[in-house]
């Protein structure tokens, strides 16, 4: 490698490249970014990781091509910045205009998607004579007639979105499950209860049931065998 950039035809190359970078460009200055040794692609992927959730050009651009203090890193980069913003801001108006209930007093803003973002990005940045866009390196190839093409990125993430949903809603299930669980166990000790009293008065019962049949063969004894008994009850029968 290091051989190759010993070369002529390499040595012209890099000057070249490096002339195109520090051109002035009709005074917006030579083209910078802050993405170091770091692909854009890579940078996506840590925005990604960092919000929890897809990231649109935009968020890129403006993430390598701003310094720490929040200004761009060139002229070029404010102008394509500044120009989105319009961009975005005049399609967000007409999108609330677009969907104004004239019967409600106030209205939710409206909110682009990751796809029209994108869209509203690359009509707002520059193209060279082949058509490349400026200010998204690597993701060149992630552009397909001018669109994103599929990003396995995104959809690992919304796949995870979709995981924890549904382990949350596994979760909310298993506790109203416990809930009704319960709810039958107390249902099952109260039912339980109930049984052992009904138990309870049956045997009660049961045991008055052969007492007041000890108390009736008892009677038909004393009354077979007892004159004085016999009249002793028919005399508190006619007194009742």
């Amino acid at each position: 490698m290091c051989a190759f950039w010993d070369t002529d035809k390499a040595k012209e190359k890099s000057l070249t490249a490096s002339v195109a970078r520090m051109s002035d460009r009709n005074g917006l200055g030579p083209h910078k970014h802050n993405s170091g040794q770091k692909s854009f692609k890579q940078i996506e992927q840590e925005l990604v990781e960092e919000l929890g959730r897809p990231v649109t050009l935009s968020e890129v651009f403006i993430k390598t091509h701003t310094k720490k203090d929040g200004t761009f890193v060139d002229m070029k980069a404010q102008e394509v910045a500044e120009v989105y913003r319009r961009n975005k801001q005049s399609r967000l108006e007409d999108l609330k205009a677009e969907n104004a209930d004239p019967s409600e007093s106030s209205s939710q803003a409206p909110e682009l998607s990751i796809d029209e973002d994108n869209e509203i990005f690359l009509l707002s940045t520059f193209t060279d004579k082949r058509g490349k866009h400026y200010g998204i390196g690597s993701l060149k190839s992630t552009l397909v007639n001018g669109k994103r093409k599929y990003s396995a990125s995104s959809s690992i993430l919304d796949l995870q979105k979709q995981l924890d949903e549904a382990h949350r809603k596994i979760e909310e299930q298993a506790a109203q499950n416990a809930i009704a669980l319960r709810k039958i166990e107390e249902q099952a000790a109260q039912n339980a209860n109930n049984l052992r009293i009904i138990e309870e008065q049956a045997a009660h019962n049961a045991e008055q049931g052969a007492q007041l049949k000890e108390l009736s063969v008892m009677n038909k004894f004393m009354t077979a065998t007892n004159p004085q008994y016999v009249e002793f009850v028919a005399a508190n029968k006619s007194g009742d």
